[in-house]
């Protein structure tokens, strides 16, 4: 299995979700509870981070032109189709990443028609004239699996609700990553339940 290594580390994911805010008058006005050394225990209370795993398909696809061919490697998110340029290519490991991981919702063929459809937006997009790069032969098809902390908490009377952070880039996603993880635990429990 290929994985990306994350770079934010749990105390700063932690750091970065037990942050007071502004925008947030209840977490200026509550009281924290510390979530140090919860996330490890079997029994876990809340509030606790976790470290989980969303599945990519990373996409290599041939460009045509005139002159040259050359190569692309384009990403699809495995719940939503979210696609994305790929170019985080140093940091991928092979083996098993600790924490949870999830199957894709999406199947490969699924994935590369978005990836192809994607792609082609994108060049048509640019502003090089008539002599743009066409998407050819799909060249390679393969699975990874992105980091993301999530941070279980309890909003207010008994309301669990979750945050996420971007474990590698340390930024804050956008709702559609929120709504795949959630799709992702809710695939999981279904599958479990078989």
């Amino acid at each position: 299995m290929k994985y990306l290594q994350p770079r934010v580390t749990e105390a700063a994911a932690v750091r970065f979700f037990e942050r007071r805010r502004f925008g947030n008058l209840w977490g200026l006005l509550r009281r924290p509870r510390s979530t140090t050394r919860n996330s490890t225990s079997s029994d876990r209370r809340i509030p606790y981070a976790e470290l989980v795993w969303l599945p990519y398909y990373i996409i290599r696809i041939k460009l045509r032109s005139a002159r040259s061919e050359s190569e692309i490697a384009v990403s699809v998110e495995g719940y939503s189709g979210s696609f994305a340029m790929f170019r985080t290519q140093t940091d991928i490991v092979d083996g098993e990443p600790k924490g949870e991981t999830f199957r894709p919702g999406l199947d490969e063929n699924e994935a590369t028609r978005i990836a192809r459809k994607g792609l082609l937006a994108v060049i048509m997009r640019q502003r090089s004239g008539r002599k743009k790069p066409l998407p050819g032969n799909v060249v390679n098809v393969e699975l990874l699996h992105y980091p993301f902390w999530i941070y279980y908490y309890e909003r207010r009377r008994e309301r669990l609700d979750i945050r996420v952070l971007d474990a590698v880039t340390g930024s804050k996603p956008g709702p559609s990553i929120r709504a795949s993880l959630l799709n992702a635990f809710a695939s999981a429990e279904h599958d479990t339940q078989r």
